[in-house]
């Protein structure tokens, strides 16, 4: 399409276009100086790992993972912007804020000019009700229209920064929303890893008992032994046995403080499930899994399997690397299913629930899989014991009973030094999270307001012009109306020429082609010409009729123009200017008086030369419509016998006689008029007919008069005012209601 192309298909769309534009750019509008003013703060927290807080950490097995790295990684950051918004976050910053919203009757009242204004002047608490966590964090478009306190947290793009950006109705709320939120959420950050370092110093503790009488007892055996057995060398099977004996008692112990480490972290974690109403509603959340307990019998027998193949395997072989991958697989469906049973039934899209739930199955896994490794450390030991005892002078039970000793010492220094960590991890601030960036009141507070009349008015701008140019162009792509002469051909029909509307001169060099294409020179016969509307979507049959027969009648040719659409002042037809007139469209185009026409003639009321009156031009007659008459009646006219006979007598005494006819779309008059002999000639409307509509008038005619009708195309893209006339028009029209209004 060239450039002048579309911006002719533009123009001639323009008043969609404005109205598109208007609607867009002025709803826009409204809503920035209808809606009450929100300001916008942010706070940043900046989260990094100390190496001193993640050796403390790492030693109570919290947060390996910080040793390694001091930026977070992508599951760390996902977890802290989840982190950031969920209840235990917000709620204190509500609570501290004291947040309240309006109720929205009271916010659609506030719409009327000066209400909200009396309101916050008289009554700054009428309508408050206390804010809720949904309705701090959640966003919509019914938020443009009645704001609310809103907050929102993202890590910085490329940076391990927390951004906490607040909405308000002033800026000191915002910045005090913002600010608040950043400190509870370091806060929260300290308090989770302060209460898993408590929850493990009490696991500990609650293990050092047995540990102490564990130690006690192999202790005392050792002096027993000592006391009554002989000590003698080992020999080289003895001393494997002991050396193995050791090493399991080493991987045992170490077992055991993970095991230890993950029930107090489980036990943290239930009991702030046990807080959430959601565990408060489960009703399996303390019922006790049995496929948790047949996949930990095979879980068992698989670490015994894995002992006894790293025992005479290396750890890259296929076989070792085949009993971990079903070990791996027996955790997971330990903890799917450990899943199901804290959270049962209830579905929750609380973020705070499923974090929790999630750490819950993964430490309910972890705690089987330790305590699988205890029983096979335990079926192992007791072996290597066996085998130790069933040496001659119980020299192996001597250094058996001495490695008893030693791995009992070191076990129980270990928990000792862990429960020692845990408590001091319990009072001190382990917190990674740091605000470093408060909000603060702004240099210049206009950049803070949402919405922001300038940028509301540009993007008006830009969205109203973008949406009026697309309106234009998908009301061009769905346009079924007749565009060009090659559309009136393709709906079988046979295309005379093409008339502009406009009073121009065009219009009448048109006319005298149309004449020439109807009557062709040398043709001495007198045809009637029935000119007919394909739709009533184009009014200008009529007036083309008209304007037809007076270029005829200046041709020479004594002319008889005839209004047969004898109901066209039914109730729904068309409004056009001349539409008013008593009796009908083409006495009102020629200026005649009230009087009796076609419809008088017709009836026999009076006689035909007694209706025939002269037009404007020399040898142009015209033939008004007459009375005004019912549908029913006009029909039973026009299928009468006298409508040949009056054709006949008025094709005799006229050498070119032109019908107006009503459209074919609801009326079959210009078909009668066919079957009385006359050539039918449609008239479709540019960019106003529709295309079927044509089609299904060429149809009628083809199937009632079995000859294909001819037809125009009223309108070219010339009738479209250009943009300096428009302006005229305007002006003119200004200057006619101001001299209307000074007399």
């Amino acid at each position: 399409m060239e450039l002048r192309q579309l911006l002719a298909l533009l123009w001639r769309r323009r008043a969609l276009m404005a109205w598109t534009f208007v609607a867009i750019f002025g709803g826009l509008l409204a809503i920035t100086l209808l809606c009450e003013t929100q300001y916008v703060a942010s706070a940043k927290v900046y989260l990094y790992h100390s190496s001193a807080k993640a050796t403390l950490l790492n030693r109570v097995s919290l947060d390996s993972p910080m040793v390694s790295s001091a930026s977070l990684t992508d599951t760390e950051r996902a977890t802290y912007e989840d982190l950031a918004v969920t209840v235990p976050v917000l709620r204190p910053v509500i609570a501290e804020l004291d947040l309240r919203r309006k109720r929205k009757s009271l916010q659609v009242l506030e719409y009327v000019p000066f209400v909200r204004l009396v309101v916050d002047r008289f009554w700054p608490r009428l309508g408050l009700r206390p804010m809720t966590y949904e309705e701090l964090t959640n966003k919509s478009l019914v938020h443009v229209l009645f704001p609310r306190p809103y907050l929102k947290a993202a890590m910085m793009e490329d940076s391990d920064i927390l951004e906490f950006s607040s909405s308000a109705s002033s800026i000191r709320l915002a910045m005090e929303l913002a600010n608040a939120a950043a400190r509870s959420f370091v806060a929260r950050e300290s308090a989770m890893r302060q209460d898993e370092c408590r929850a493990v110093a009490a696991s500990a503790a609650r293990e050092l008992p047995e540990a102490k009488a564990r130690y006690e007892e192999a202790l005392a055996a050792q002096q027993e032994v000592r006391r009554t057995e002989k000590i003698v060398d080992l020999t080289s099977e003895g001393q494997q046995l002991v050396s193995r004996y050791f090493t399991l008692s080493a991987d045992r112990d170490a077992n055991r403080l993970s095991l230890i480490r993950a029930q107090g972290m489980l036990t943290n974690v239930r009991a702030q499930l046990a807080k959430r109403p959601e565990f408060r509603k489960t009703s399996e959340a303390t019922q006790r899994s049995t496929l948790i307990d047949s996949v930990k019998l095979t879980l068992r027998d698989l670490y015994l399997d894995l002992a006894a193949s790293k025992a005479r395997l290396t750890a890259e072989h296929p076989a070792v690397k085949e009993i971990e991958n079903k070990i791996a697989e027996a955790k997971k469906i330990i903890k799917g299913e450990a899943q199901k049973v804290f959270g049962s039934e209830t579905v929750s899209t609380d973020p705070t629930w499923n974090y929790l739930s999630e750490r819950a199955a993964e430490y309910a896994s972890q705690v089987a899989g330790y305590e699988c490794q205890d029983e096979a450390f335990a079926t192992l030991l007791a072996g290597v014991e066996k085998k130790a005892e069933a040496f001659p002078g119980r020299a192996a039970a001597s250094a058996l009973v001495a490695a008893r000793v030693d791995a009992n010492q070191t076990f129980l220094s270990n928990l000792n030094q862990m429960e020692a960590m845990a408590k001091a991890g319990e009072g001190m601030d382990l917190s990674i999270a740091h605000v470093v960036e408060s909000a603060e009141l702004p240099g210049k507070i206009d950049d803070y307001m949402r919405p922001k009349l300038s940028l509301m008015l540009a993007v008006g701008l830009v969205a109203g012009a973008f949406l009026a140019v697309v309106a234009a162009l998908a009301s061009a792509w769905t346009d079924a109306t007749v565009g060009s002469r090659e559309a009136l051909a393709e709906a079988g029909t046979r295309v005379l020429g093409a008339a502009p509307r406009r009073d121009l001169p065009a219009r009448g060099q048109a006319l005298r082609r149309l004449r020439e294409a109807l009557f062709p020179a040398g043709d001495a016969a007198a045809p009637v010409v029935v000119i007919a509307g394909a739709d009533d979507a184009d009014g200008d049959a009529p007036g083309l009729a008209f304007d037809l027969a007076r270029a005829v009648a200046r041709g020479g040719a004594r002319t008889l123009v005839v209004d047969a659409d004898l109901c066209a002042r039914r109730p729904g037809a068309p409004e056009t200017p001349d539409a008013s007139h008593p009796h009908g469209f083409l006495a009102g185009l020629a200026g005649l008086p009230p009087g009796p026409g076609l419809a008088e003639a017709l009836s026999g009321e009076v006689a035909l030369d007694a209706v025939l009156v002269p037009g404007p031009e020399p040898g142009l007659f015209v033939l008004p419509a007459g009375r005004e008459l019912a549908f029913e009646d006009a029909d039973r006219l026009m299928d009468g016998p006298r409508l040949g006979e009056t054709l006949a007598v008025l094709a005799g005494r006229f050498d070119r006689v032109l019908v107006a006819a009503a459209p074919l779309s609801r009326s079959g008059d210009a078909l009668a008029f066919g079957r009385a002999g006359a050539v039918v000639l449609l008239v479709a409307g540019l960019f106003r007919t529709p295309a079927r509509a044509v089609a299904e008038a060429a149809e009628a005619c083809r199937a009632a008069l079995g000859r294909e009708p001819a037809s125009v195309l009223s309108g070219v893209p010339a009738d479209d005012l250009s943009p300096r006339e428009q302006w005229r028009a305007l002006t003119a029209r200004l200057r006619r209601e101001r001299s209307a209004r000074r007399a």
